[in-house]
């Protein structure tokens, strides 16, 4: 029987060991002074992470911004240029539909000038076209204020508010107006009272 209790009275002697341990006021208060300060520190850390994250998701949309704001700024950089070359599209169409079909069939030199003009034309719309500059036709089309400048009103068989005549062309750069479409558009048949 001794055997037996000699281990568990080495049992009690080491729970008591411990039990001084954790009793001790002094150990105590440091193992509560150092969870408050680990607590503390963990809450700081958890702080700063969210400050990081918070700091660098601005940056990335400052990035962002600024990459769509220099995106922005390279496509429509040539707006200025392109509206001045627009003039220079309008002459040499006015030149094409001032030779009539008759002029050209008698002289073969006015002839030759047309084609070389359609040729120069031709380019100029396909440089404006490498570089985001399209033409719109509003031939037929509803009136859309956003699009177009009506220049006068007509009597016509369309109806009210269809553009009839086609001045001078609209032009996007990209998804922007870079010049709205000179219309004439309907406004509708005219009454006859008699």
């Amino acid at each position: 029987m001794n055997k037996t209790t000699e281990p568990e009275s080495n049992q009690k002697v080491i729970k008591n060991d411990a039990n001084k341990k954790t009793k001790d006021p002094k150990h105590e208060s440091k193992t509560i002074l150092n969870e408050r300060i680990i607590s503390d520190l963990k809450v700081k850390l958890k702080d700063a992470e969210d400050k990081l994250l918070r700091e660098l998701a601005e940056n990335e949309n400052l990035r962002k911004r600024h990459e769509k704001e220099l995106q922005e700024n390279l496509k429509y950089a040539i707006r200025n240029f392109s509206s001045d070359l627009l003039s220079v599209t309008d002459n040499f169409e006015r030149a094409l539909k001032s030779v009539t079909k008759e002029i050209k069939e008698d002289n073969s030199s006015i002839k030759n000038l047309v084609i070389g003009l359609q040729a120069v034309e031709k380019d100029i719309y396909d440089i404006f076209e490498k570089n985001g500059i399209k033409r719109f036709d509003s031939l037929a089309q509803k009136f859309d204020p956003e699009k177009h400048q009506a220049v006068s009103k007509v009597d016509s068989e369309d109806e009210e508010g269809v553009i009839v005549e086609e001045l001078a062309k609209g032009f996007l750069i990209g998804e922007r107006l870079l010049r709205p479409a000179m219309v004439i558009v309907s406004s509708g048949k005219k009454d006859k009272k008699t």
